[in-house]
């Protein structure tokens, strides 16, 4: 419900702060005194239009503020959920809208900024505005259909056929995207198969590459290599002046030198270590250049290895793991493609399936709608009869859409509230409405009945009261004391005979305040409320009559 209001610089009001109550609050007052002005900033804060007019004179900005008390769980839990915007338990959701003289505005939710669409969709689950105003929620088809439903007890039934119909369109999507790549199936099947043919009978090993590159490199070099080998054999070992020869020399004159000085003993070690590291460099010297052997058959057959391998390359990936990853994945997706017939025709058996469920929910719903509509017909016309509008005849018109897959994630129907308030008028759509107090009264009577599946926890009525009067002005004062049972209610009024039975009462007066009009507002105790009672009922000349009268009425709404 919304606890508390503020405004600041908007309109003729300077500084403004009203705390309401639970239930029915009426804001009374002067023709022109500034009651309007307090919806239209509850309308701004909801996400209205703005407009650098609404600044007061002489100001630079203008700021509303609402504190609003809220579930911990439910519609608006949720939408706060999914704007990032969780409350914690006990909080209050704080609402901030400040206007500039530039035009634009800046709208916060618990001091975080959210665009003027989030803030529409918050303000259609918090509060209803009836009246001279956009903000009616009643007006909408689609809240029309809701209302029919939660009316009619279908909530669940509903929810069954967005169920099945979530589950249908998906098998839908699949469908139509498997369709659609069928039609270039074969062609990818056929390049499919050739690129796991291509790829599958190279036979690649992971550093093949690599290897065989090391390989050609040997071959083509096989002549150099050996006379390398031969010239570096024959230095170390067998041409005349060998290193190894030489080194035998010198290790006999080591021996020779050592037995007169054996200081120098280790000189023999060393010795023998270099001449055994020298004759193993020589033995591997003469293997190698015994192993070499030039094969250009061999070196063809390298050649054609790596010239199919950089073809596969350049098709397919850098590097010949990469190769074998496409052609893993290829394999796998010419797999799907083999099964995509299968998998077609059991697409085909859910979709038959999902659209006959859907169908049969959609069929199901109409046929409780039917039902439910003649009974809120009924029930509005006898409500409209006490709020004399007992000429208006109140019809719910709903549309059933034909054919293949005519039912949406709601069923199949369109609904719509008809009125023709006075005899011989045609039916109109509700949102058509001309008289605001006709619309204001229509309004009263469905809120009324339906209060209980109603999920918007404030309404506004904007001067409900209008071309009404005597006992029909209190039927309209007891539907809303006891709409207010479910709901809070905030009325804008001009009779005493609703005024009396709220719970609230506030009076808004504009008046001089240092040279310039302000509007004031001022919560009524029981003496003050007696005395704004009797002013609604006698006008300016208060008479003992009309003091009596009004406590009476006091007396008679207290109970």
């Amino acid at each position: 419900m919304l606890r508390e209001l503020r405004i600041q610089n908007f309109a003729i009001i300077d500084r403004l702060e009203i705390q309401f109550h639970e239930q029915l609050n009426a804001l009374t007052g002067e023709t022109g005194s500034g009651k309007s002005i307090i919806v239209d900033s509850v309308d701004l804060l909801l996400g209205g239009r703005a407009s650098s007019e609404q600044i007061r004179t002489g100001c630079d900005e203008a700021v509303l503020e609402a504190a609003f008390q809220v579930p911990a769980a439910g519609l608006i839990a949720d939408q706060l959920h999914e704007m990032d915007l969780p409350l914690e338990k006990g909080d209050d959701l704080i609402i901030r809208r400040v206007l500039t003289r530039a035009g634009k505005s800046r709208a916060q939710v618990n001091g975080r900024l959210v665009t003027i669409t989030q803030l529409q969709q918050l303000g259609n689950l918090l509060v209803d505005i009836h009246g001279q105003h956009e903000h009616q929620s009643l007006l909408k088809p689609e809240q029309q259909l809701y209302l029919l439903d939660a009316f009619g007890k279908l909530l669940h039934l509903r929810e069954d056929c967005h169920l099945a119909y979530r589950a249908f369109q998906k098998v839908r999507d699949e469908l139509v995207e498997l369709t659609i790549r069928e039609r270039d199936r074969f062609q990818q099947e056929d390049l499919l198969k050739f690129q796991v043919q291509e790829i599958g009978s190279a036979q690649l090993t992971p550093g093949e590459d690599a290897r065989l590159e090391q390989e050609r490199n040997i071959l083509s070099n096989a002549e150099r290599l050996a006379v390398l080998a031969d010239e570096a054999y024959q230095g170390l070992y067998s041409s005349d002046g060998a290193i190894l020869s030489q080194l035998s020399r010198v290790e006999s004159l080591i021996a020779e030198l050592v037995r007169t000085d054996d200081r120098m003993k280790d000189l023999t070690e060393y010795g023998s270590g270099a001449t055994a590291q020298l004759q193993e460099i020589a033995g591997r010297l003469r293997d190698y250049k015994e192993g070499i052997e030039y094969d250009p058959k061999r070196l063809e057959q390298i050649e054609d290895r790596l010239h199919l391998i950089a073809s596969l390359k350049k098709k397919y990936a850098p590097v010949i793991e990469g190769i074998l990853t496409f052609h893993q994945k290829a394999q796998d997706d010419l797999a799907t493609l083999s099964s995509r017939d299968e998998r077609l025709k059991t697409l085909q058996s859910a979709l038959g399936q999902g659209r006959s469920k859907c169908a049969d929910l959609a069929e199901r719903l109409t046929k409780e709608r039917m039902r439910a509509a003649r009974s809120l017909e009924k029930k509005v016309e006898n409500e409209l009869a006490q709020l004399k509008m007992g000429r208006t005849t109140f019809e719910i018109r709903i549309d059933t859409q034909a054919g293949m897959d005519a039912f949406g994630p709601t069923g199949a129907d369109a609904v719509e509230f008809l009125v023709a308030p006075n005899a011989g008028e045609a039916l109109k759509p509700l949102a058509r409405i001309a008289s605001g107090g006709e619309l204001s009264r229509i309004m009263l009577s469905l809120k009324s009945i339906l209060a209980a599946v109603d999920r918007v926890p404030t309404l506004i009525f904007d001067e409900v009261d209008a071309g009404i009067g005597g006992g029909v002005a209190e039927v309209v004062g007891q539907r809303l004391k006891e709409l207010a049972r479910h709901r809070q209610v905030l009325c804008v009024t001009h009779l005493a005979q609703i005024a009396s039975q709220a719970a609230t009462h506030f009076t808004v007066e504009k008046m001089m305040s240092d040279g310039r009009t302000v509007t004031k507002v001022k919560r009524l105790e029981k003496k003050d409320r007696v005395e704004e009672i009797a002013r609604m009922l006698g006008g300016r000349e208060l008479t003992a009559t009309a003091f009596k009268h009004a406590r009476e009425m006091l007396d008679l709404g207290a109970q």
